[in-house]
């Protein structure tokens, strides 16, 4: 299943913002999660925060992706369910 995730920070202190280090391993990071799919899309705000498309089977995968971002504690974090339009329009016509 697919979910929008979209993180804000929420206000708390974190020092990764001005680690050169700390963000090269997450750019690596995510770039092996867009070439293995796990993730589709990933986009910064340029005024903090973040939005990306998350494929996961269970919902523990997707407490894992999501809880484990080095920011998890510095942001707040908004899931939502999403599909394929073309398809969920498919579906609602044959419905």
């Amino acid at each position: 299943m697919k979910f929008l995730v979209i993180t804000r920070p929420n206000g708390a202190d974190h020092d990764l913002s001005t680690d050169r280090g700390s963000a090269a391993g997450q750019a690596g990071l995510v770039e092996e999660l867009l070439k293995s799919k796990v993730v589709e899309v990933a986009y910064a705000f340029i005024g903090g925060g973040s939005a990306y498309v998350v494929n996961a089977d269970t919902a523990k995968q997707l407490a894992v992706l999501v809880r484990t971002n080095p920011l998890f504690s510095t942001q707040s974090h908004e899931i939502i369910p999403v599909a394929d339009a073309h398809d969920f329009l498919k579906g609602v016509a044959a419905y």
